[in-house]
């Protein structure tokens, strides 16, 4: 019988080590009690089932009987003797399933022996205790289930594991065809396609992983009013290799505060794009991509537009699945946006205010290199204050040609006015910000997002016309001339005849 217990202290001391982890020593606190105690860092409470108890003699359970939480009527109808000695036979090197072997002999209905907090240790005889989180857990966290072996004074030390979650964005500059890794902020002109990225990594720890008989992901995506999401552009991958759309499911319609929610109700059973069994490993990774569009309500300048999102997983292995999941902290990305104000001036004159004049934007266009991407035509217009202005709204930063379309009667036609538009945003942070602003080498107003560009018409010259006064004084000076010349020849004609 020693055999069999040592190599279930074996086995459960394996289990412990690799889910708990345990640090003990040979004195008690009291004859036969030795302290459970927890770290300082770890904000959990602890219910604490006995499932053995026993004699200890050099760190080995001898004499194995009952605990207060051993299921007698356990599925297998075995005493506490009989429960040791088989799991002391499974060999199993997967700690998740020397753990399993073990859970059915613990009766969780019945009240907890105690609890254990990093506030409360707990002294209990030598045995195999079961521990377990007392409350559902919630939030950005994992419940956890272990077994902790007390041959000695203990230091539970937790290791569940969770899922890691980000969402990114990717930014394009048409100008230069540059086009950034996935990041955390970007800019835009409006009617653009934004790309975005969520991804979710699954615990890295085999064991925690395997402890689920299924797996649940869901993606909780929340856009602002500036962008309008395109359901059709969705594409969701493990690893690079695509999903078949029967792996998960698309909600745009959720009841809570999000746009849209993207569920795989097992991420241990997904498919790809042929309908083969995708296999599924700790650390793999889930990403959903899909593109929206920058829209006319986007907000210009250092507010942005935030796009946040959330990831929901199983977060309790546990018997009885309390709690069920548990939801990341929300990740935000932010995209910004600009306008050029255009500042007109005359020289010479002002024009009718029912003649002013027309501009159109153009980008220049990497593709095609040259001004070739159309942002539109305004009106100037004339403000109370007598200022001539006009805005493009909601343009990125790139190389822009400006040209005027319709000039007003009287004035000559401004020249095409080139210029560039810079910006800076942080590209990895919590809360994206913008750095910087500029129109060529002059700032812009980073608050409101705007740059500004002069422009000036010059009054047209007053040359002579038909039937005005000009031809007049043309005419009476032609006239003098001929009778000068006429006077001279008669006189040169008498000089000559007197000879």
């Amino acid at each position: 019988m020693n055999k069999v217990l040592k190599g279930l202290v074996a086995v459960v001391s394996t289990a412990a080590m690799a889910i708990a982890g345990f640090a003990g020593a040979a004195s008690a606190t009291a004859a036969d009690t030795y302290d459970i105690t927890v770290p300082q860092t770890d904000s959990h409470t602890y219910s604490v089932y006995q499932v053995f108890t026993g004699d200890l003699s050099e760190g080995t359970l001898s004499n194995i009987q009952r605990g207060q939480n051993f299921n007698t009527n356990n599925a297998n109808g075995k005493s506490a003797a009989e429960a040791a000695a088989e799991i002391a036979q499974n060999t199993s090197t997967d700690n998740t399933a020397k753990l399993a072997a073990i859970t059915p002999y613990v009766d969780l209905t019945a009240p907890a022996y105690g609890e254990v907090s990093a506030a409360n240790k707990l002294s209990a005889p030598a045995g195999y205790y079961l521990l377990k989180d007392k409350a559902a857990v919630t939030g950005d966290d994992a419940a956890t289930l272990f077994i902790v072996q007390v041959n000695g004074p203990v230091t539970v030390n937790r290791k569940a594991d969770k899922p890691t979650f980000e969402k990114k964005v990717k930014d394009v500059n048409d100008s230069t065809g540059d086009k950034s890794d996935w990041q955390d902020s970007a800019d835009y002109d409006v009617n653009d396609e934004v790309p975005f990225q969520l991804t979710a990594t699954l615990p890295t720890n085999e064991a925690d992983f395997a402890a689920y008989k299924t797996y649940k992901l869901v993606f909780h995506d929340q856009q602002s009013a500036g962008l309008t999401f395109k359901p059709e552009t969705v594409v969701v991958k493990y690893e690079g290799t695509i999903l078949n759309t029967e792996s998960y499911t698309l909600d745009q319609n959720p009841t809570d505060r999000h746009t849209f929610d993207i569920t795989i109700t097992n991420a241990k059973a997904v498919k790809d794009a042929n309908g083969s069994a995708i296999t599924v490993a700790a650390g793999g990774k889930f990403t959903v991509e899909y593109t929206s569009t920058l829209n006319a309500n986007a907000v210009i300048g250092a507010a942005g537009n935030p796009n946040e999102a959330s990831l929901e997983f199983s977060n309790n292995p546990n018997v009885g699945s309390e709690g069920n999941t548990g939801e990341t902290q929300t990740d935000k990305v932010i995209v910004f946006t600009y306008q050029l104000d255009i500042n007109k001036t005359f020289n010479g004159g002002t024009p009718d205010d029912n003649d002013l004049p027309k501009f159109k934007l153009y980008k220049f266009d990497s593709t095609t290199n040259d001004y070739t991407i159309d942002r539109g035509e305004v009106t100037i217009t004339k403000t109370e204050g007598g200022k001539y202005t006009a805005s493009f709204k909601r343009v990125d930063d790139g190389e822009y040609k400006l040209v005027e379309t319709k000039t007003p009667a009287g004035f000559n036609t401004a020249a095409d006015t080139i210029f560039e538009i810079t910006a800076g945003h942080d590209v990895l942070s919590d809360n994206p910000t913008l750095t910087s602003l500029k129109i060529n080498q002059t700032d812009g107003n980073k608050t409101n997002g705007t740059v500004q560009a002069d422009v000036v018409n010059v009054k047209g010259s007053n040359l002579p016309s038909t039937g005005g006064m000009g031809t007049t004084i043309l005419y009476a000076a032609g006239a003098a001339i001929v009778l000068v010349a006429a006077f001279g020849i008669a006189f040169a004609v008498r000089r000559r005849n007197a000879r």
